[in-house]
């Protein structure tokens, strides 16, 4: 079928109404009253880290690997994610304050020192992969070819956004949040209309969804979507903004962020497949994900750009955040957190002039899914060796967080990316 018989002239006014609605969603989302909300300002450094560029990239990777049951794949991924932030909602309430007043059992500071250990490392190959990915994506779509200029472009970008958290502490990291997450949510507004409007018109046009995809053995699907469930990960953060809001504050603006981000996730994917099995899914390029967005409307590819771009920015700065405040609390408080952001900066620096991101990326992915099953462990271990008897995690509590335990170590051995 071809596409432009869809939409062979996509309408000045679906165009000038996707662009009106960008504006409108960008008015709500500037309102005073919920920038100076504590609880969304809370809220963004989880989201902003789960979203990151999961939105332009999840559905073209489930349909190049299970086709037309990406959006069932999805919603298990999802789902899969919110029960580990449950294991990470847990220790916020119950293991952190036994953390601080140096209660706990030597066992249990064992496994919360390990996972440490994995998440730092991750967290500063993470801020180094979404700024050269944004310096590559921004450069690319100006004609520029350039490794050094990659690198030198993103090296600028991290320099800010460390100046930024050393003058201005979490609450100046916090700002650059808000105002990319803004801009962000507003252009995935607009574009979620935009890709409905196409579904509608293709799903009532009596077509059906045909993806040429790689056929794998199911052995190698479920590898391949035990590593996408990477992709959402970032909820984390809330762990260490310890320093700004309460365990409940914490608690409950990561539990707003997976919600918001799940559904987002959900819908993205099912409004992008009508469009996605226009893309040659054997070798998915990003450049194309974009320009195929136009079938739908001309201001797609536009918004997508800015949408990815400012989902890298943020992603970054959320990262630099839940890495400096983790540095402080790994530290004893003896680094304060404005020095921690310094500190990842740097290594993220040294990480981009060094290395190729693209592969150590997949590193990065295992040292979150074993920090997450070190979480696991750290919650059944605290509630074995330090938690007192009449406060113990129910039966079904503790088979979740086993299944929880068993899925990540799946993940840490046998995941794989695609192809």
């Amino acid at each position: 079928m071809n596409p432009d018989s869809l939409l062979a002239a996509p309408s000045m006014i679906l165009n000038t109404g996707l662009i009106l609605a960008a504006m409108f969603a960008l008015y709500f989302l500037r309102r005073p009253k919920l920038q100076s909300s504590e609880s969304w300002q809370a809220t963004l450094t989880p989201l902003s880290s789960i979203i990151g560029s999961g939105f332009l990239i999840m559905s073209p990777l489930l349909a190049s690997v299970v086709g037309g049951l990406s959006v069932i794949a999805v919603i298990g991924i999802v789902v899969l994610a919110y029960a580990i932030g449950s294991v990470i909602r847990f220790n916020i309430l119950h293991v952190e304050p036994r953390i601080k007043n140096g209660t706990l059992s030597n066992k249990t500071r064992e496994v919360e020192y390990l996972g440490d250990i994995a998440l730092v490392l991750a967290y500063m190959v993470a801020v180094a992969f979404y700024l050269s990915l944004l310096s590559s994506f921004l450069l690319s779509y100006l004609g520029i070819e350039n490794l050094d200029a990659e690198r030198w472009l993103t090296t600028i970008i991290i320099i800010f956004i460390s100046v930024v958290g050393y003058k201005r502490g979490l609450g100046g990291l916090e700002k650059l949040e808000a105002a990319s997450m803004t801009v962000q949510l507003s252009i995935v507004f607009a574009l979620l209309l935009g890709l409905a409007s196409f579904s509608y018109l293709f799903y009532t046009s009596g077509e059906s969804l045909n993806f040429d995809y790689p056929q794998r053995d199911i052995s190698t699907q479920i590898r391949i979507l035990a590593g996408a469930l990477l992709v959402v990960q970032g909820f984390e953060t809330s762990r260490f903004l310890g320093e700004k809001y309460s365990p409940e504050m914490r608690v409950a603006t990561m539990k707003k962020a997976q919600i918001i981000s799940g559904i987002l996730y959900v819908v993205s994917v099912a409004l992008f497949l009508p469009v996605v099995q226009y893309l040659d899914l054997q070798h998915i390029q990003l450049a194309k994900i974009v320009d195929v967005t136009g079938l739908a409307a001309i201001v797609l590819p536009f918004m997508l750009i800015g949408a990815a771009l400012m989902s890298q920015f943020s992603a970054a700065v959320a990262d630099t955040g839940g890495g400096g405040g983790l540095l402080r609390e790994s530290s004893g408080n003896k680094l304060s957190t404005r020095v921690s952001y310094l500190g990842i900066s740097i290594c993220a620096i040294l990480l981009v002039w060094a290395v190729d991101l693209i592969e150590i990326i997949t590193l990065a992915s295992r040292a979150f899914a074993f920090y997450y099953f070190l979480q696991t462990l750290l919650a059944l271990n605290y509630c074995y060796r330090d938690c007192p008897p009449e406060a113990r995690m129910t039966l079904w509590t503790r088979i979740l967080f086993i299944t929880v335990a068993i899925a990540l170590a799946y993940i840490i051995f046998f995941a794989i990316p695609a192809e």
